[in-house]
């Protein structure tokens, strides 16, 4: 079964995790189905800005509070993303580092000491008026060398702020859609996918973002489609699931199955139930997007005429039954 995810939320200095780029992105990490757990470390000395010394003493008390804070918190079998601010961003890698876990970051004003210990999959913001980190090039250096993503705010400070209230919400508008590009999920229709499951035995499967965690853990070689099979691998994992996956949502949340005609005769699968459309299996085409309009409803009696795709079927709700019952 998938690993159940979880966001850790690691404040600045005197930047806490109630504060627009924490609030908002731990928001979001809820969203696209993490548990969210701040680390509300803090008691720092002032002074901290411009002085290494001091500088270095808050990273250390900030490092050793989130060890006790996070202390008999399960991080070895979880998806992790850490969220991250300030002095806050280097806490959350020389973490990291420490407990040798793989993470998923998102760093919001990175200073110079952060890039001591950043590595693996991320992101970064940096604001080009930064008086906690004014060599906005180091910044630059640093990404590149650990191979994040850097996004620039113009003239904004260490809060991301430029001074001007409506740059500012337009701003914090855009990075949070840029957190929410990076973290969430990549099936088509996710943001909107909000039905609930019409049937009580399905009640642990709130919506289909929730269906996908679970499948993440599920679709295999064995539930591929077999003229597929030969290039299905865990990186493309819903190659060939499409049909099969788009009844099994039917199951869960009723609606109608509709098919995009596609070469060779066949049809790509997907749901519709009520007002909402999503497609499971949709990351399969990469950055291409179908086009859902040119589509026909499926009928599982016709899919399932072939005795190879209803076993598919069958053995993917059995195995999604067991992971339920295990939860």
């Amino acid at each position: 079964m998938k690993k159940t995810k979880l966001a850790v939320l690691f404040p600045g200095i005197g930047y806490t995790c109630d504060k627009p780029l924490l609030y908002y992105g731990g928001r979001l990490a809820a969203f696209c189905g993490y548990e969210v757990k701040p680390v509300p470390y803090g008691n720092f000395e002032p002074g901290i800005k411009g002085n290494p010394k001091k500088m270095e003493e808050a990273f250390r008390s900030a490092l050793d509070q989130a060890e006790e804070i996070l202390k008999g918190v399960n991080l070895a079998d979880r998806e992790l993303l850490f969220i991250s601010k300030s002095i806050g961003t280097a806490v959350a890698a020389a973490y990291a580092i420490r407990h040798g876990l793989r993470v998923k970051s998102v760093s919001f004003t990175p200073v110079e000491q952060t890039f001591l210990y950043a590595r693996g999959e991320g992101i970064m913001f940096h604001g080009t008026a930064d008086p906690w980190a004014r060599d906005s090039a180091k910044i630059h250096e640093g990404c590149e060398r650990i191979g994040q993503r850097l996004y620039l705010v113009d003239g904004a400070n260490h809060s991301l702020e430029t001074g001007n209230i409506e740059t500012d919400l337009c701003n914090l508008q855009t990075v949070m859609a840029q957190v929410k590009d990076y973290i969430g999920y990549r099936f088509w229709g996710w943001e909107k996918a909000d039905v609930h499951p019409a049937y009580p035995e399905y009640e642990a499967v709130k919506d289909p973002r929730a269906l996908y965690d679970i499948l993440t853990g599920l679709w295999c070689a064995e539930t591929c489609a077999p003229r597929m099979r030969a290039d299905w691998m865990p990186e493309n994992k819903t190659l060939g699931q499409c049909s099969i996956t788009a009844f099994l949502a039917q199951d869960i949340f009723g609606g109608k199955v509709y098919g995009i005609p596609m070469p060779g005769g066949n049809f790509h699968c997907y749901n519709v139930v009520g007002d909402c459309a999503f497609d499971l299996t949709s990351e399969q085409f990469g950055g291409r997007t179908l086009s859902y309009r040119k589509s026909t409803e499926q009928l599982r009696e016709a899919h399932f005429a072939k005795t190879e795709k209803r076993e598919r079927y069958e053995y993917l709700k059995e195995q999604l039954e067991k992971a339920l019952r295990a939860k």
